[in-house]
């Protein structure tokens, strides 16, 4: 019995036990009761724990399906450190009006019905707050989003900042809050979101808090990842009578054998999740996905449809890896060579240097200057991206990326074509891209694609129409043979950065496959260009290695595309908390 007692009294003086023993709540069904941490909760815990032990300042970063309680949980935990450390000061902050309420109520339940032991006296304030009195002196601060300048204006010690996802200064509001955090093992951040498409200051963090995990660096924000199956409540008892098939690739529930392979859901579960997409979601997926993500890649998705399926973009990830060089290539005596540069923007990055006997082909996206979200002038402007493909190999040795002046890009893009074995290449013709063309004609590039005349055209010899060129059929081509290649896997991709702009690649309201607002579609119209060269152009006979002699002049080829100058394109411009997640 003394042994017993002693136990309790040790689980009391915890985190867990003191919150569950002095703290109470307003559960779903209206009634007071003892707070009882359910596993997201706990997960939150462990993932700040694990900071701690490496004596780190807790940062935590996540994301989260709907009603998961981390509020709840974070609440209660900002509370015993202010109730039980002196001279503490907490900002509990909430998307709108009604959530700083809603927290500010929770806090003073906490308060009201701490047992008399563990109680302390508190001032009057005309905020949402509690302050105790001195010589205790702790605070917590319920805010809102909405309020221009955030936090105390003086240090604050633990800061909880919900659906930041949904704040309208959110990148500006958190950069002065953080200045008043102290950067000691002791302070806390927490910002926590379900997601809200591809853009935007919550998910620029967590992809940058993924990427600094993936390094092996756990001393900033960490990426925490909350799936809607982790508590028990997300299951539903199946119906008597009915024999439930879990289905593989049904167009409103998705694959369910997959989650049942890969997650040992039970089919209890699986039946909840099919019940909310049908009725509360009316039969949308991809809106179940972001407010119950299964992973944290579902839970980012474009607002629009998107062109790939996430799971063949999953797959494709695997294959990504750092580049083996990045560097410029340049013509000295007449050979082409290239230095190492220490930079990933404005350089080939190179995975895979040319192999003799392989035919290559090269297809450049040229930047024309437009906003990655035409409503707001300070968003990034397109790139110039432009990529080898190995016909052989079936895989992207190399990859041009960033915005260098149209002169210098042109340069790189022969170099690099001539370099990899004179491949066929050309540049996307609408636009900025003519000058490009006009530097290969310059140069004698001696492979460049060309477009087939229309049989009823009267043909010149100075007639021939080089380049490709996107048009509203030729569009559609690139991206069914791009979603067939993503779908089979017939591509690899090295390049991450790929990957990342196809994760974003969403069918919009006019049915037009492009990024979504705020993002770049250079990379996948890239890769789909190269797949048109690919298809449309002949296996080079001259595969010797273009270091190994001059650089060459030779009469342009024709190939492949049939030009219809009257079939103009729509636009005139032509227009993821396991280490095991980050692998």
């Amino acid at each position: 019995m003394q042994a017993t007692a002693s136990l309790q009294t040790d689980w009391a003086r915890t985190s867990i036990g003191w919150q569950e023993r002095n703290l109470k709540i307003v559960n779903k069904s209206s009634n007071l009761v003892s707070l009882q941490h359910n596993r997201s909760q706990l997960m939150l815990m462990n993932a700040k724990q694990r900071q701690r032990k490496l004596g780190c300042p807790v940062r935590i970063i996540t994301v989260k399906a709907r009603q998961k309680g981390l509020s709840t949980g974070e609440a209660a935990e900002t509370f015993e450190d202010i109730n039980r450390n002196s001279n503490r000061h907490a900002c509990l902050i909430s998307m709108d009006i009604d959530g700083t309420d809603k927290v500010f109520r929770m806090t003073k339940t906490f308060q009201r019905n701490m047992p008399n032991d563990t109680r302390r006296e508190t001032d009057k304030s005309n905020r949402k707050e509690i302050i105790y009195k001195a010589p205790h002196s702790s605070s917590i601060l319920c805010q809102t989003a909405g309020k221009d300048v955030l936090g105390r204006g003086g240090t604050t010690h633990r800061v909880h900042a919900t659906e930041v996802a949904f704040w309208r200064n959110a990148e500006r509001q958190l950069a002065g809050l953080l200045q008043e955090v102290p950067k000691t093992p002791e302070s806390s951040v927490v910002i926590e979101s379900t997601a809200f498409g591809t853009v935007g200051a919550f998910h620029n963090r967590y992809m940058a808090a993924i990427d600094r995990v993936r390094s092996k660096d756990f001393t900033g924000f960490i990426p925490l990842f909350v799936p809607w199956f982790v508590d028990d409540e997300y299951s539903m008892a199946i119906p008597r009578g009915m024999n439930m098939t879990l289905e593989t690739d049904h167009e409103n529930y998705g694959d369910e054998q997959e989650l049942f392979r890969k997650f040992g859901l039970t089919v209890e579960q699986l039946y909840w999740r099919r019940w909310m997409i049908a009725n509360d979601f009316d039969g949308d997926l991809s809106w179940f996905m972001q407010e119950y993500p299964s992973t944290w890649r579902e839970a980012f998705q474009g607002s629009g449809r998107m062109v790939f399926r996430p799971a063949d973009l999953d797959q494709m990830e695997t294959f990504c890896r750092p580049a083996a060089a990045t560097v410029e290539f340049y013509e000295e005596d007449g050979k082409i060579k290239y230095r190492h540069v220490n930079r990933r923007s404005n350089c080939w990055s190179i995975w895979r240097w040319p192999e003799r006997n392989h035919s290559y082909v090269a297809f450049a996206d040229v930047a024309e200057g437009i906003l990655s979200d035409q409503n707001n002038p300070k968003s990034d402007p397109d790139r110039s991206v432009a990529g080898i493909e190995d016909r052989a190999r079936h895989d992207l040795p190399a990859v041009y990326y960033g915005r260098p002046d149209t002169i210098e890009f042109g340069d790189q893009f022969i170099l690099g074509s001539t370099y990899f074995n004179y491949a066929w290449a050309s540049p996307e013709m609408n636009s900025i891209g003519m000058s490009v063309l006009d530097a290969m004609k310059r140069a004698d590039y001696p492979y460049i694609y060309s477009r087939e005349h229309k049989e009823e055209e009267v043909q010149r010899e100075d007639s021939k129409k080089l380049g490709w060129k996107t048009t509203v059929l030729t569009r559609k081509a690139m991206i069914a043979d791009l979603q067939e290649v993503v779908k089979t896997g017939a591509l690899v991709i090295f390049d991450k950065r790929i990957i990342d702009e196809m994760r974003v690649f969403v069918w919009n309201k006019q049915g037009k496959a492009e990024a979504e607002v705020g993002e770049h579609d250079d990379c996948p119209m890239m890769v789909a260009g190269l797949l048109q060269m690919h298809q449309r152009c002949p296996y080079n006979d001259d595969l010797s290695l273009a270091d190994e002699k001059p650089a060459k002049a030779g009469d342009f080829a024709i190939a492949g595309q049939v030009d219809t100058d009257d079939d103009l394109d729509d636009d005139p411009y032509d227009v993821l908390y396991s280490e095991d997640d980050f692998e």
